[in-house]
């Protein structure tokens, strides 16, 4: 029997045992009005002592009988009370423990900071990705909610605490995405995170149009604005829609090619090759349809004699078998 059924028949008996009195006080005494038989079935109830209010033999052996009832009434919605209290807690304790215990096996996974409208996007995202990750949430009703519906490790607490940060396995994580409501909350959250592990890779939410520079120079990585961005769909989606549509397929298709990179690390065989010497497309059946460079920039085409070096990444259009040959050239194991 569950806790909501428990305390529904505790408040349907009591309801029971004041409708019965106020009866039974009508039925037995003569001259008496609904007031006066409520009055009695209540202090009677709540064994508050009183006045008998002239009652009869019969008034007085329904009295030690509803008496009796109330007793038994009242000791069962304690029992109720405390069983709800004490076992919630120690389920609430139990299922914190295995979140803790599930956290600490984490390793090059990401966090999520905030679970709200932008934050549940990124966790499905996750999710459909199948990656390691944690989320971290304050309010306590959203985190019932999302784990009604969705499987996964996460803490409750401020991700603006470098305590809870450190507890999420922040110092073995590959990357974090902080998608608070407020834009001081996420850039306290990214220099903690920068400070907490310099290698970390860090995206992060503005909300003010003037954020995503003071955001960048704390360290993030990735700066979004999600009203930006949505303006930017909207107007595309008129504009462009095959485009769009193109795109869209590409990202969301999680069976088949998507639009992905790999990151050339240091020593891998294309870092200080050409484009053409790497044989790409020889090996992988893939076309790079972009380099980003070290500064952050885009050479789109790029020709067979762009010389490649550590930290570029190559953008293409994949399956996850041309992509796992394609990580094993650039050395992007992560």
């Amino acid at each position: 029997m569950n806790y909501q059924r428990k305390i529904i028949i505790a408040l349907v008996m009591l309801a029971g045992l004041l409708v019965t009195g106020t009866i039974g006080y009508l039925m037995l005494e003569s001259g008496w009005d609904p007031l006066d038989a409520v009055y009695m079935t209540v202090i009677t109830l709540t064994t508050a002592g009183h006045d008998d209010l002239e009652m009869s033999d019969r008034g007085r052996i329904f009295t030690i009988l509803l008496l009796l009832g109330g007793i038994g009434v009242f000791t069962y919605s304690v029992t109720v009370a405390t069983t709800v209290l004490i076992e919630g807690q120690l389920q609430n304790f139990f299922r914190q423990q295995r979140m803790t215990r599930t956290v600490d096996k984490l390793s090059n996974h990401y966090i999520i900071c905030g679970l709200g409208d932008t934050g549940v996007h990124v966790l499905d995202e996750m999710l459909k990705a199948e990656v390691d990750f944690v989320g971290i949430e304050s309010e306590e009703e959203r985190l019932i909610h999302l784990t009604d519906t969705r499987n996964f490790p996460y803490l409750h607490g401020d991700a603006t605490d470098d305590e809870l940060l450190v507890r999420a396995g922040i110092a073995n994580a590959s990357g974090l995405v902080t998608c608070l409501s407020r834009d001081q909350d996420n850039l306290f959250v990214v220099i903690s995170a920068r400070k907490l592990n310099p290698h970390l890779r860090i995206a992060s939410k503005a909300v003010e149009d003037n954020s995503p520079g003071k955001l960048i120079t704390a360290g993030a990585d990735e700066v979004v604005l999600p009203d930006h961005i949505g303006g930017l769909r909207l107007a595309s989606g008129i504009l462009q829609p095959q485009l769009v549509g193109f795109l869209e397929n590409i990202t969301q298709n999680r069976d088949g090619a998507q639009f992905t990179e790999s990151v050339i690390q240091k020593d891998s065989p294309l870092d200080g090759i050409s484009l053409k010497a790497a044989s790409i497309r020889e090996q992988t059946g893939l076309v790079v349809i972009a380099i980003r460079d070290n500064d952050r920039t885009f050479l789109y085409n790029p020709p067979g004699d762009k010389k490649m070096v550590a930290g570029e990444a190559l953008l293409v259009i994949a399956n996850q078998k041309q992509l796992q040959i394609l990580h094993k050239l650039t050395g992007d194991l992560s």
